[in-house]
């Protein structure tokens, strides 16, 4: 994630202004996330990291589901060797992934939390509501979900598409209480399990990769899909 590419100038040192005992806030605890937090935190800046580590790839990813990554294109950056995707499965003894192997969503995430545990530390799973600039200008104050406020000296937002979900408005009729995975309409992004439509019939609406692995999902799963 960090290695230039033939023809790129190196990433510029980035230059850290403001307070140096507050923290560095950063929202989200995905692939990006950790990887900026353990750069940070290898560099002895204090750093706080809000979010659930690795929540997108668990919760909002059917189960079957695979990147379509190559293994190559899926490592999270660490400070230091030893951080990739190979290392991790080479420590638990699993079976090497090559250009030719799908990858399980399932062992991404794995991959993350062991990533988050040897690199990166504490996780706070607060959801950052609000970000504003400091009164006297000096950083920022974060305001979390429970109404605790904090101050950072900067702030790296990495909550990749989480909340970003559209469902067009002549389809949101057809559910009046909300989308959801309980609810006539719902977004990929609200299944993990697409078990519960065995038997039935249902209508993807797009043509798009996750419209049509979900349908392919749909039918593993014994439903009757229509993309």
């Amino acid at each position: 994630m960090t290695q230039s590419l033939p023809g790129q100038r190196p990433a510029r040192e980035e230059v850290f202004t403001g307070d140096p005992e507050l923290p560095v806030a950063v929202i989200g605890a995905g692939p990006y996330g950790l990887s900026v937090a353990a750069h940070l935190r290898a560099r002895g800046l204090p750093v706080r990291v809000f979010g659930e580590v690795m929540g997108s790839w668990r919760h909002a990813m059917a189960t079957g589901m695979f990147l379509k990554s190559t293994p190559d294109a899926v490592d999270l950056s660490a400070p230091e060797p030893g951080g990739r995707l190979a290392d991790f499965l080479r420590v638990h003894g699993e079976q090497e992934l090559t250009e030719l192997t799908p990858i399980p969503c399932d062992v991404f995430v794995r991959y993350g939390q062991w990533f988050q545990k040897r690199y990166v530390g504490e996780v706070e799973p607060a959801r950052v509501v609000a970000v504003d600039r400091a009164a006297d200008g000096s950083g920022f104050a974060v305001r979390l979900d429970d109404g605790q406020e904090l101050a950072a000296r900067t702030v790296v937002v990495a909550t990749g598409l989480n909340g970003l979900a559209h469902i067009p408005q002549e389809l949101r009729r057809l559910a009046p209480e909300g989308p959801g995975a309980e609810a006539l309409v719902s977004h990929t992004s609200h299944h993990t399990d697409l078990s519960r439509y065995a038997g039935r019939r249902v209508a993807v609406i797009g043509g798009g990769q996750s419209a049509l692995e979900s349908a392919a999902l749909l039918h593993e799963a014994g439903a009757r899909a229509q993309v």
